[in-house]
């Protein structure tokens, strides 16, 4: 058991906005309850789902002021009654928040065991990679056919790439120049350089004039209107991402040559329950240990104290993971 007297500092979103809004403050944290595990954080993941929810304005909402992050690895150093997990197990984890701070109380079952062939900022990357792209490959039925990931070198995109080339699909990743190997490497049949190539041409050439099954796409308003030109018939655009902004309102008209379907995806109801959380996140802990290429760069590394900067590499487009070290 813990001592009562222990503390922990956090990154809190005040209010809604921006990076400025952000502060560090100071929690008691009283002992781990029943099922319940503490865990000192030592690095902790930043995605861009959180700039969106401290806009206010997203359609997921947390009252203010709440504490920052949802994602991270670190070390379990005191549980509560029935938890098997042994204090001093390495463990990483999704979807717990207030993870942007130097310890975390979380229920045991969603911490998941951090291989030994992982360290704790690979454990910081991957677990809502994991997660999003095992949600999104539930979809729409791939089996044997074509589908179009924008953002491939991404964190998610990797992650999709692999697990979709994983049960037979044929996968055209859209990259930049740098990423275009890591994307090969993680499964992709065939990589278009976004910066480049013409992407629907090189769609087209590469499906025999057909377009893709599926297209996966985190970017929104950008890429809305060439989605839906890589869509074969019957074909599907399932949008998880809002990277230059949300797309417009659905023309039904668009849609009408191709019988298109769009859909705006929203993870919690990809996942059986929480309960999956942990299982999903392992099996992502698994698929990087065999294929490395799936665990994305780190973008940046920023103590607790300067959580707010890290937030704003996040925001300025940065290539690759931002990692906020609580110990640093």
């Amino acid at each position: 058991m813990m001592n009562e007297g222990r503390q922990r500092r956090v990154a809190r979103a005040l209010r809604a906005g921006g990076p400025g809004v952000i502060e560090i403050g100071i929690e008691d944290l009283p002992p781990p309850g029943v099922g319940e595990a503490l865990v000192r954080v030592e690095a902790a993941g930043l995605n861009h789902a959180e700039t969106l929810i401290r806009s206010g304005t997203y359609a997921v909402r947390l009252p203010f002021p709440y504490p920052l992050g949802g994602e991270g690895a670190g070390v379990v150093v005191a549980t509560g009654a029935d938890v098997s997990i042994p204090v001093g197990t390495r463990v990483c984890w999704a979807a717990a928040i207030g993870s942007c701070a130097t310890f975390l109380t979380a229920p045991a079952a969603m911490l998941v065991p951090l291989p030994q062939a992982l360290g704790f900022e690979e454990g910081a990357r991957l677990p809502v990679a994991g997660l999003t792209a095992a949600g999104l490959a539930r979809v729409w039925p791939l089996r044997g056919r074509e589908a179009v990931v924008w953002g491939a070198g991404g964190a998610v995109g990797r992650m999709l790439v692999a697990i979709l080339a994983n049960q037979d699909v044929r996968v055209i990743g859209i990259a930049s120049a740098q990423r275009m190997e890591e994307v090969r490497a993680a499964g992709a049949a065939y990589v278009v350089n976004r910066s480049v190539d013409d992407v629907a041409e090189s769609v087209r050439a590469f499906t025999d004039g057909r377009g893709a099954a599926a297209v996966f796409d985190p970017i929104g308003a950008a890429t809305y209107e060439t989605s839906l030109t890589l869509l074969a018939p019957r074909g599907c655009l399932i949008n998880y991402g809002e990277l230059s902004g949300p797309p417009g309102a659905v023309n039904l008209h668009e849609l009408f040559a191709g019988s298109l379907f769009v859909t705006k995806y929203n993870g919690m109801r990809w996942v059986e329950g929480v309960h999956e959380i942990p299982s999903l996140v392992s099996d992502a802990l698994a698929l990087a240990c065999e294929r490395p290429a799936v665990i994305s760069e780190v973008a940046g590394r920023f103590a607790l104290d300067r959580a707010a900067d890290a937030y704003r590499a996040l925001e300025s487009g940065v290539h690759g993971k931002v990692l906020v070290l609580p110990w640093l």
